[in-house]
């Protein structure tokens, strides 16, 4: 059963990266051969939708084909390869953005699309096989310090650090853009800054640290041939390198909620996004499972549940299935919780605190969308191939 409560993250000396090395020895061997094991194997997927039958699905927004157009022309600034480019579209991160956020209006919509944009090509720049620093460990890392610098920047934060001086830089050094792709949050910064506290972009960026540096864990386990032991371990890496930790804060840029500082560092609002981020990275992974395994990758709880123990995948899918039902089920309790807490809270019926609450459970709302949106964009993206699998009853035999 998956652990409830927030997940230990592995803790790093002084909130800092891992020491880089100059040469991280790759050693893949173990994982080559978990892959060809797994190879040519049908995985059984249930009907996953099936197992959120209160929760909304199958909406998208109405300004999806604005929102691709304006995504296209990005890509046009950003890659200046044309393969690159096609990539990009044909992954429509257009699509993704409209049917997690289905009731968003255009600035709202649009706002969280560019970080969407901007959190998967900054992924990919670090684990997939063609990643611009996926196999250079070193300057992996340098990446990942430039990215803190520039998104904390972007996000109006306290004055960057010049590496020149190593303090404070009066004339005002600007963090160099770690690359074309990540301008892209430059501009996501400035629209933020103009309708967020300077509180909640501060946890914003900490959890985008806090993805980054686990991002680091998962390369050096990558490259040096580590295999998780177990799905525990696993997933206090996984947690934050899936990204959905931050959709907490997505949701209420999407919908223009601004939920208290005081509610969303309570235990029961970050138990909120533990359990839906618990649920979408589960989601993710037995559906992205066989383009990662293409990519050569065997950080996903697919394989790391079939190699512990040696066990058939038709009961690493049960188990999984079942993490997802257990950790539905918590966020539904906590989710009470939560609305219970605002009412006790506000301790009136006065139209002010009529609003606070029904905004809460606007915001429930779209967490539990986003979760059902993320099986949808995952089955029928051109970025993960599954449609071809797709069976008239919501199953999947996926041949990996």
């Amino acid at each position: 059963m998956a652990s409830s409560g927030n997940p230990p993250s592995i803790q790093l000396p002084g909130d800092t990266f891992l020491s880089p090395i100059d040469v991280l020895p790759t050693q893949n061997e173990p994982h080559a051969e978990l892959i060809n094991r797994l190879k040519g194997q049908m995985l059984h997927v249930p009907n996953m939708l099936s197992l959120f039958p209160s929760w909304p699905s199958g909406r998208r927004n109405k300004n999806y084909k604005r929102l691709k157009a304006s995504l296209d022309r990005i890509s046009e600034v950003v890659f200046p390869d044309e393969a690159m480019r096609m990539k990009a579209s044909k992954s429509d991160f257009a699509l993704f953005s409209s049917i997690w956020f289905p009731e968003a209006d255009w600035d709202g919509l649009y706002t969280c699309a560019l970080y969407i944009f901007w959190i998967f090509h900054c992924d990919d720049a670090m684990d997939d096989k063609n990643g611009s620093v996926s196999e250079d460990f070193a300057a992996s890392c340098r990446y990942r310090q430039q990215v803190i610098e520039y998104t904390r920047y972007c996000l109006g934060l306290d004055d960057p650090v010049s590496p020149q001086t190593s303090s404070i830089s009066s004339s005002g050094w600007t963090p160099p853009c770690p690359s074309l792709p990540n301008s892209v949050f430059k501009q996501f910064g400035q629209r933020i800054q103009l309708t967020s506290s300077k509180a909640f972009r501060e946890m914003f960026h900490r959890d985008i640290q806090l993805y980054l540096e686990h991002c680091e864990i998962e390369q050096r386990e990558r490259m040096t041939g580590q295999i998780p032991p177990d799905m525990d371990n696993y997933m206090r890496v996984r947690h934050y390198t899936s990204g959905f930790r931050t959709c907490g804060y997505l949701a209420q840029l999407a919908t223009g909620i601004r939920l208290p500082v005081r509610i969303m560092t309570s235990p029961q609002m970050q138990t909120l996004w533990d359990e839906i981020t618990i649920i979408m990275s589960i989601e993710n992974d037995i559906l992205s499972v066989r383009k990662e395994l293409a990519g050569g990758c065997i950080h996903n709880a697919v394989p790391v549940m079939f190699q512990q123990g040696q066990r058939a995948l038709d009961g690493v899918i049960r188990e999984l299935v079942a993490r997802l039902e257990n950790s539905r089920d918590r966020f539904d309790q906590t989710a009470r919780k939560v609305y219970m807490m605002m009412t006790t809270m506000s301790g009136s019926d006065d139209d002010d605190d009529l609003v606070h609450r029904e905004e809460i459970l606007r915001y429930i709302n779209v967490l539990q969308t986003n979760a059902t949106a993320t099986i949808e964009f995952c089955t029928f993206a051109p970025r993960y191939q599954n449609e071809k699998y797709l069976n008239v009853d919501g199953t999947m035999d996926i041949v990996l």
